[in-house]
């Protein structure tokens, strides 16, 4: 056995005891980059992530007591939302010290709908761990947490949890999770049985009567760079269980093994096991250095300049704004300015820390690999990079940020509200870059986007709570447009005598359609002086402010050529006004004798279900949506569908809810604004019945 490596234990222990309390702990040293352990936990809702890491935080002795989800004591889970809901709905980070090496368990939340704070924990870890229950199985959610892993080049691991369940099945789950993350799965911890009956582990090399035991080998050798051992291991199918377990962690950081463990964080059971497997094998970053933007690893010295990336923001009452970072190369003090990219004047940290969940203890430095946040900094926000005042930072690979998928409009309840709703909104926005804001140009609406109806409701919520700022939503107005069809012209004569000088303008127009995306275009064609050169200015303002504030909807006009050909004008009474209003009035009666037609927003979709639902999916979007499919394809081995598809906004924006509907919570879409298209003559007086301007002066 390598030295410095410890037997793990053969079988399991229903409690672990390692208490160091965290009262009195002297401030931790910097590490160095080969025994620190960042990991992550992901998967579906329910799975037992957080409870797996109240477990370990109990074990390690992060928490002098092991907390709970259900009696609010978890040490993850410490907002009132968190608490009322009973599930996680941010990521937090567990700080701990344990047999030589320093740890950062990162919990996430299970819902989809919370994917950015999943991609800020897949970011801060170098082990991402795949928590599945017996009870769901291996779900879409999970599969694509653990592929997001993989395209960042992170090691995974998967923890099988509530093995004691009745209709538990180690065996069967195995089989599926192959299927689904791929046959880099195997289990290197095994259960002695499946059910109630399920009391103890033992390590997979400790049976080589497994079926298991010939496969791990194989992935492990898979990996191998020693073409001794490898051509050994070819020639005799054997290999020690030294030279094996020396090879493991190459075999997990480089995606050639997925180490499948078994524990019941609940009871305790595996709970030592795994923690001791993850010591001795889980990737640290000195294993996968982050990269930059173009692949070269950045040096990982705590001499070399500083570089660090924000992961994560976090706002608390009392101490303010709070970046969660991960420190890449060089030496971060506590007394140090830091700045983003291309800023010359850095700021002073308010205080640099280990996170313990909500408790933060005060340290001296970090250093390459190390995972803590510091705070008021206000000039930094999620996924900025930064230095120390004066240096060059550099851009990392970092995931993708998901796009919001629902929008609300909202409304603040009272004046108070008023004055505070926009600060408030744009702190939310900076801890979650799929929490935006907007003012929609066209409508006049403030808009919140977020990833569904929950994610928006907690944001919501968390508004209310920390900042006293109540809101009411609504679904936003869709933007339409409006157009014309056909040739026509336009006329009217402003006339208004009401003693002493009156007011007078009298204007031909005609209009024309344009191709789409010319806007509205003013042409002056008036000869012989029947509206003088001065005043003509006016009528092209008239038309413009009609043609922005819409004729059948509040939608803008666009594609239309407006040519003002004729008019008459009096000497006195005569002036800007009078033609302005005289201009407009005559583009309205073209305008409605034009066969105007509506312009809707198209958007395009890109849905990713489960195979077994497409035919749904497929007839919800072709007759429910008025969709028009442009593609569809498969992965996965064909588990998963991939339909490519165009639709109306005005059908898709409560989409997420009946697509969760369709597929049981396992699909996902992306959607963005493909074009505007005319609204079908059987749909025009639906929307004028909802927006018409009509309906609002009636």
């Amino acid at each position: 056995m390598p030295a410095g490596q410890e037997e793990l234990p053969r079988t399991g222990s229903h409690h672990t005891h390692c208490h160091s309390a965290l009262r009195g702990r002297k401030k931790p040293a910097m590490s160095s980059s080969n025994t620190i352990h960042n990991i992550s936990f992901v998967g579906h809702p329910s799975a037992g992530k957080t409870t797996l890491v109240d477990a370990l935080a109990f074990a390690t002795g992060a928490s002098p007591r092991k907390g709970s989800v259900s009696d609010k004591t978890s040490i993850c889970d410490t907002e009132p939302e968190e608490q009322d809901k009973q599930h996680t709905l941010q990521l937090s980070v567990v700080w701990a010290e344990w047999e030589g090496r320093t740890w950062s368990f990162i919990d996430t939340p299970g819902y989809p709908e919370f994917q950015g704070e999943v991609q800020s924990a897949l970011f801060g870890a170098d082990l991402v761990v795949g928590v599945v229950s017996c009870a769901s199985g291996a779900t879409y959610n999970l599969r694509t947490k653990m592929t997001r892993a993989e395209l960042l080049g992170r090691g995974r691991a998967i923890v099988i949890t509530h093995l004691d369940g009745d209709n538990a099945d180690f065996d069967t789950l195995v089989s599926e999770l192959r299927d689904s993350v791929g046959e880099v799965c195997v289990p290197v911890l095994l259960p002695d049985a499946s059910g109630p009956g399920f009391s103890s582990v033992c390590r997979t090399l400790l049976n080589p009567e497994s079926e298991w035991c010939q496969r791990l080998k194989d992935r492990v050798m898979d990996a191998c760079e020693d073409e001794e051992i490898l051509m050994e291991y070819l020639d005799t199918q054997e290999v020690s269980e030294e030279q094996l377990e020396s090879l493991m962690p190459a075999a997990i950081a480089g995606g050639a093994l997925v180490p499948v463990l078994v524990c019941n964080p609940d009871s305790g059971l595996g709970v030592e096991e795994t923690l001791t497997f993850l010591k001795r094998f889980a990737p640290s970053p000195s294993d996968l250095p982050i990269t930059d933007a173009d692949g070269a690893a950045l040096d990982a010295d705590p001499s070399a300049d500083l570089q660090g990336t924000v992961f994560n923001v976090k706002s608390d009452p009392h101490v303010g704004k709070i970046c969660l970072v991960r420190i890449h190369s060089g030496t971060l003090k506590a007394s140090d300015q830091v700045c983003a990219p291309g800023e010359a004047k850095g700021e002073k940290l308010g205080g640099l820390f280990r996170l313990v969940g909500k408790k933060r203890e005060a340290i001296e430095s970090a250093g390459p690999g190390d995972v803590v946040a510091f705070t008021k900094v206000e000039g930094l926000t999620t996924w900025d990079e930064f230095n120390l005042a004066g240096g060059n930072a550099t851009t990392v690979k970092k995931p993708h940020t998901p796009t919001p998928m629902v929008a609300q409009a909202v409304t603040p309840k009272t004046r108070a509200d008023e004055q505070k709703l926009g600060e408030a909104l744009k702190k939310l926005a900076a801890e979650d870059p799929t929490f935006q804001i907007e003012h929609a140009k066209d409508t006049h609406e403030l808009v919140v986007h977020g990833m569904s109806d929950l994610h928006l409701q907690v944001m919501l919520d968390r508004m209310k709570r920390r900042y006293g700022v109540e809101v009411e939503t609504h679904i936003p107005r869709i933007s339409y447009q409006e157009t014309i069809s056909k040739a026509s012209e336009g006329h009217h004569r402003h006339k208004k005598q009401s003693g002493g000088r009156g007011q007078f303008g009298e204007c031909f127009l005609r209009l024309r359609p344009l191709p789409s995306g010319e806007g509205v275009v003013f042409k002056d064609a008036v000869v012989g002086g029947s509206i003088p050169r001065n005043l003509i200015p006016a009528v092209e303002k008239g038309i413009m402010e009609i043609a922005a504030e819409g004729v059948l909807t509040r939608g803008r006009v666009v594609d239309v050529e407006v040519e003002l050909y004729d008019g008459k004008f009096h000497a006195v009474d005569s002036d800007e006004a009078s033609f302005k209003m005289a201009g407009g009035r005559a583009f309205k009666e073209g305008f409605m004798a034009a066969k105007p037609v509506l312009l809707e927003p198209l958007m395009k979709l890109e849905i990713h279900i489960p195979s077994d639902d497409a035919g749904t999916v497929f007839s919800d979007l072709t007759s429910q949506r008025r969709g028009q499919v442009l593609d569809q394809s498969s992965e996965a081995g064909g588990s998963i569908t991939i339909i490519k598809a165009e639709a109306p906004l005005a059908t898709v924006q409560t989409y997420h809810r009946d697509l969760k509907s369709q597929t049981a919570g396992e699909g996902g879409y992306s959607m963005s604004f493909s074009r505007h298209a005319t609204v079908p003559a059987v749909e025009q007086p639906k929307v004028l019945a909802e927006y018409g301007r009509a309906k609002e002066e009636a």
